[in-house]
């Protein structure tokens, strides 16, 4: 049924899965601290995480694949001939992982917002009552209960 084309769409499908797990957890870790910046009560990184989100979930994601892909070929090209230094070369999988990444950090960035202020806010109290120091509260209370209500939003 494959016509000999098994070992092709073997390694295709391989490629596919490097690609999408290398992206989700570039936008996991974008969209943690996208939400952690919008949640701050510094306005500076609020306000650049609201202008990030804002603009990627407004442009289309070819163009930006497009953009990512050449225009930062050429503006580091650009960069290094001006420095004397040889051309850079972009992989197009680190192109295409980070772009997805860029994308996709700002879907999360709004989906892990809303599940941290989904979060009661009795159990930090709890955890503070208990003693625990931020980095507990956050990794024992605050992300495992925030997940329960972002992984919806993830899937989606």
């Amino acid at each position: 049924m494959l016509y000999g084309f098994s070992g092709v769409i073997l390694q295709g499908a391989i490629v596919t899965l490097e690609l999408a797990l290398s992206s989700v957890v570039l936008a996991v870790l974008i969209g943690l601290v996208g939400a952690g910046a919008k949640l701050s009560q510094n306005r500076v990184t609020g306000l650049i995480f609201e202008g990030y989100t804002t603009l990627i979930r407004g442009v289309p994601d070819l163009v930006l694949m497009l953009l990512i892909f050449y225009g930062l070929q050429i503006a580091l090209n650009v960069v290094t001939d001006s420095l004397g230094i040889d051309q850079i070369d972009i992989d197009p999988m680190v192109a295409g992982i980070i772009t997805l990444g860029f994308i996709y950090g700002a879907y999360f960035t709004e989906t892990f917002r809303g599940a941290f202020m989904a979060v009661p806010k009795g159990h930090i109290e709890a955890a503070t009552a208990f003693g625990f120091t931020h980095g507990q509260t956050f990794r024992r209370i605050m992300f495992p209960a925030m997940m329960r209500y972002a992984l919806p939003g993830i899937g989606q």
